[in-house]
């Protein structure tokens, strides 16, 4: 995702602030406000970490490692320049380093060792740019996009990432290109956001097996953002710029539902377990909840900081990880059964 605010309307409600919100059968209260080491402002992707219950965040410069047992910081990774999207597999942590086209810039996928938290190899990417990254862990693969370039890079995964193929994106003339994907391992597949398209890329052959234009204006933070997938209604989320969320049909990519959001969403995390879909957006100070299975917006939290624009789930706890980067924290929410 590219550096900045993302447009949308600044909302803070007192009620919100003060009462915890609802949503399909559940409220969410504060149990926690984690402060992050690095400087405040926009940093980039949320992950949980299923392997080891760590949460890594992309600060401006460098990654934060929070374990969840504690929820503080274990761990501040410095030296990483301008981190996108992270991932992980059983021995690493993959960050995208995006400095941007330019003399002496820094655009590489980044590898970190999860024993020493040191960082062990610094692969440079074909295109400039990169933003989302994503591990294959059956097939020891890592996915990367290039903004600049519009192409999506594929590496063998490890202490030192060797590149395999470069793959095309659609549009071939993209103005703000890709941004944050899906991928979906048992389906073979990556929903990947490009200006205004969603498009289905099969993960073993780059082909672009659907595509479909959600016909959102494109803005400088572009058009389709942050997605996710759900496998029991075959779905997949698709939060825009422009305050709407499309739900698309995971196979034909036909919109099946076009919902309101408080703000412009930049990542999109899934709670499978209690089917609940989360927005977070920058501009708005918090995030939107969707009920997955009937399809409707079942509340807003608000954080009350900018740049609320990024966030993740610990699924087996439930606890929501919501990153506000003008603050340099993470507020942790817990959805409580009413």
């Amino acid at each position: 995702m590219r550096r900045g605010f993302v447009i949308a309307a600044l909302l803070a409600s007192t009620a919100l602030l003060t009462a915890p919100a609802m949503a399909a059968g559940y409220k969410f209260d504060k149990v926690g406000t984690i402060n992050l080491q690095g400087q405040k402002g926009h940093g980039d992707i949320v992950t949980y970490d299923r392997s080891n219950g760590m949460v890594y965040v992309s600060m401006p410069q460098g990654l934060d490692v929070i374990d969840t047992k504690t929820n503080k910081v274990a761990q501040f990774i410095q030296n990483v320049p301008s981190p996108n999207g992270n991932d992980y597999d059983s021995k690493y942590v993959y960050v995208a380093a995006g400095d941007g086209a330019g003399a002496g810039k820094v655009n590489a996928v980044v590898v970190i060792d999860k024993k020493t938290w040191k960082e062990v190899a610094r692969v440079n990417t074909k295109g400039t740019s990169p933003d989302w990254l994503a591990v294959d862990r059956r097939s020891h693969v890592v996915y990367t996009d290039s903004d600049d370039a519009n192409q999506m890079e594929v590496y063998k995964a490890g202490a030192k990432p060797a590149l395999e193929h470069v793959w095309a994106l659609y549009p071939a003339n993209a103005k703000s290109g890709p941004d944050v994907a899906a991928f979906v391992g048992k389906a073979h597949a990556i929903y990947q956001s490009d200006d205004s398209f969603v498009l289905k890329v099969n993960a073993k052959t780059g082909a672009i097996e659907a595509k479909t234009d959600v016909g959102v204006p494109l803005t400088k933070k572009g058009g389709t953002k942050g997605e996710v997938y759900d496998a029991k209604t075959q779905t997949v989320w698709v939060g825009t710029t422009d305050k709407t969320m499309i739900v698309l049909d995971a196979n034909t990519l036909a919109v099946k539902a076009k919902l309101p959001q408080t703000g412009g969403v930049d990542q999109v995390a899934f709670d499978p377990g209690l089917g609940l879909v989360y927005a977070f957006e920058g501009g708005a100070k918090g995030f939107d909840v969707y009920d997955a299975k009937t399809m409707k917006q079942v509340a807003f939290v608000s954080t009350g900081i900018g740049n609320t624009h990024t966030g993740d789930v610990d699924t087996r706890t439930h606890a929501v990880y919501a990153y506000a980067g003008d603050g340099a924290v993470v507020d942790v929410f817990k959805p409580v059964k009413e």
